[in-house]
């Protein structure tokens, strides 16, 4: 299951599970966007759903309906987000319920919701939950988008001691700055990229295979061992003093 699958980051983890042969439900509030996404890839095995991630009822549908399609899921990946770009004095109440909702009730929502199909999975199964550099280090125009990233990672933890005696694996993936359509909002030029890029040790931006790469692995066999943490993919930018504003 991929929550917002129709998103540059979201369709990009699409393509890398569809690389591995794996049936997947793409969800996205968005159905053109998820079916565009589906029209990419004629020959996988991929299911689109509208869903309202903050909707009980929407959400208790989708597990419904794919509990009587496949019986059970292997991993649930919550990449579903909006980010709000605005200074303290700017930010308003209203700011922090609609991205709360989105963020991290969505998140849970869905999780909560999966939790039986996953403990019927035969392999152990896996929640992948994409947070963000900015829940873990703070940035100018951020307090609503990494307060919720921050109650993220701690949703995962939580879900990660509480599910580990069914095998479930928990995590969260923390990117830098990934180079898609949010941040070119903001870095719209090529010199203001390059400018940017000499502050993080990789000297390039996140890409959508970094976070999708992780994923993969994080839905493997091989990370079996690996639960309740937060996996920056950033380029090496939280290791850094400062990035320039």
């Amino acid at each position: 299951i991929i929550s917002g699958g129709g998103g540059d980051i979201g369709s990009t983890i699409v393509k890398g599970f569809v690389e591995e042969k794996c049936r997947i439900v793409l969800c996205d509030v968005n159905i053109d966007a998820a079916n565009a996404v589906k029209e990419r890839f004629p020959e996988a095995e991929i299911e689109t759903c509208k869903v309202d991630i903050t909707n009980e009822v929407s959400v208790a549908e989708l597990a419904d309906n794919v509990m009587k399609k496949y019986g059970h899921i292997d991993s649930l990946l919550n990449v579903a987000g909006i980010l709000c770009r605005k200074s303290v004095f700017e930010t308003e109440k209203s700011d922090f319920e609609k991205s709360m909702a989105v963020n991290v009730y969505g998140a849970f929502l869905l999780a909560k919701a999966f939790i039986p199909h996953l403990k019927a999975s035969p392999t152990g199964g896996s929640i992948i939950n994409i947070s963000s550099l900015n829940g873990s280090a703070a940035a100018e125009n951020r307090v609503v988008y990494g307060a919720t990233k921050a109650a993220l990672d701690m949703v995962s933890k939580s879900l990660a001691l509480e599910l580990g005696e069914f095998g479930i694996t928990v995590n969260s993936i923390a990117p830098g700055v990934v180079d898609s359509k949010m941040c070119r909002v903001r870095l719209n030029t090529e010199e203001k990229v390059h400018a940017f890029e000499r502050y993080i040790p990789l000297n390039r931006l996140t890409t959508p295979e970094d976070v999708a790469g992780t994923c993969l692995f994080l839905a493997s066999p091989l990370a079996r061992g690996i639960t309740g943490a937060v996996i920056l993919v950033d380029g090496g930018i939280i290791a850094r003093q400062a990035l320039p504003r």
